[in-house]
């Protein structure tokens, strides 16, 4: 099979080739100094052109097995190279790499469920272009190439499992079709079917992949339903229903499968407005909806993001990410658990926002609402670091959001940024004893 980019994927680069340079170049003396970088468009075209090749010449290497499994994977579609050289950071000295590059929005879904293989090395990025449906891609980062799955909006995942589930409607769009991708061997099939008007819009699957949860449907009356799906006897059910829950952020606990986490946007219930969003556990098995105390007057208002802390249990969240009605006193990172009566902060003074956790449980991934800096803290001593900017600039839509997430095996950190002008995806590799300087007393 010969290994190539298509000219549409090189026009669009030749168009973008100045623009990139001059926001993603790394600074240096020479750049105060003034030189002059009228090559650079040239200079990255080459970049660009043995980047292809160096990609060309890794796929004709793999182990016939595994070109095999990329090759059925194809259809019509191009293992695409796409990757360019990013910046490094001067703080942590952490080395960025664009992974994306072509002229479509680009996107690392979320951070609050990490859509990675249990090994690290393979991420899902959504990708949305002009006037056609959402497509969900694979980007191996051992290999340096990315593949086209085909169309869909990625839901949830299951990463200790190598499985995402993504949704995509059918070509007469009378049905929707939940479906299930694994990363290890990159196959696909049908794991439920949905009438069009019951397709969800935000998903949860249960570490074991026993549960799917769906939602949120309007019942009327700012009441919002979630459905439950047993993906081993294919039979669906309303698990709840909950007042003002109309972005629920699910998540079900990695270390429990009856744990469903779920966010509760209140509205009007403070003399000032402004109570903000509430946390609460839903028991999968039953559909009991037991509230947290978190959110004024528990805690400071919450961000709307919020995770599990691997499987220990424990719940890790914002607060006061600069919104003009927080008391910002106190921002930063908190932690609950089930059954808590009062949150514990774990970092604060810094207005974090959005948030992932290590797969162990053991770090917490945030950016600053301010500056759009990534950085990364421990749980236990609560130290964190700035790692790298992510160089965006956060509005509509949310894929100007960095929403960065570590992979499971502690050696990337995931983001998105559309300092090119195009929301794309970005990774940056953890440098050696980064970690430990959290830890270390």
């Amino acid at each position: 099979m010969k290994w190539m980019l298509s000219p549409t994927m090189l026009d669009a680069q030749t168009m973008n080739a100045p623009q990139l340079m001059q926001q993603q170049r790394p600074v240096s003396a020479h750049d105060e100094a003034g030189v002059n970088h009228g090559l650079a468009p040239h200079f990255l075209m080459v970049m660009f052109t043995l980047t292809a090749c160096l990609g060309e010449l890794a796929a004709a290497q793999l182990p016939r097995l595994e070109r095999n499994v990329y090759e059925s994977r194809m259809g019509s579609a191009l293992v695409a190279v796409e990757e360019l050289p990013g910046w490094i950071d001067p703080e942590s000295g952490a080395r960025i790499v664009q992974l994306t590059s072509r002229a479509v929005t680009s996107s690392n879904v979320h951070m609050e469920q990490r859509f990675a293989s249990a090994d690290g090395q393979r991420i899902v990025i959504q990708r949305f272009p002009f006037g056609r449906p959402p497509e969900v891609w694979v980007y191996d980062l051992s290999r340096r190439m990315m593949l086209r799955i085909g169309e869909g909006k990625a839901l949830t995942a299951s990463h200790s499992r190598n499985t995402v589930y993504y949704v995509v409607l059918d070509a007469d769009k009378s049905e929707a079709r939940l479906m299930r991708l694994d990363l290890a061997d990159l196959s696909t099939r049908v794991a439920f079917r949905f009438d069009k008007e019951q397709a969800p819009r935000k998903g949860a699957v249960s570490a074991d992949e026993r549960w799917f949860v769906g939602g949120p449907f309007a019942t009327g009356g700012d009441v919002y339903r979630l459905t439950r799906i047993d993906l081993q006897n294919g039979k669906a059910d309303t698990l709840c229903e909950v007042r003002d829950m109309w972005n629920p952020h699910l998540q079900i606990d990695p270390g429990d499968p009856r744990r469903l986490l779920v966010q509760i946007n209140r509205s009007g219930q403070t003399a000032d407005g402004a109570s903000g969003a509430t946390l609460a556990i839903v028991d999968v098995a039953t559909g009991d909806v037991k509230p947290l105390p978190v959110g004024r007057p528990h805690t400071p208002l919450l961000s709307g993001h919020e995770t599990w802390a691997g499987r220990s249990g424990r719940v890790i969240f914002t607060v006061a990410p600069g919104s003009p009605k927080s008391p910002l006193t106190n921002p930063g990172v908190y932690a609950i658990a089930p059954g808590d009566d009062q949150a514990q902060p774990i970092a604060l003074g810094q207005p974090f926002n959005h948030l992932a956790v290590s797969d162990d449980g053991r770090f917490f991934i945030v950016d600053n609402h301010r500056t759009q800096d990534i950085f990364v803290g421990s749980i236990a001593s609560g130290r964190f670091q700035k790692l790298c900017g992510s160089r965006t600039r956060q509005g509509r839509p949310q894929t100007s959001h960095a929403h960065p997430y570590m992979t499971p095996d502690n050696r990337h950190v995931i983001f998105n940024s559309n300092v090119t002008g195009v929301a794309q995806v970005y990774a940056a590799p953890i440098p050696a004893g980064f970690l430990e300087k959290l830890t270390t007393p």
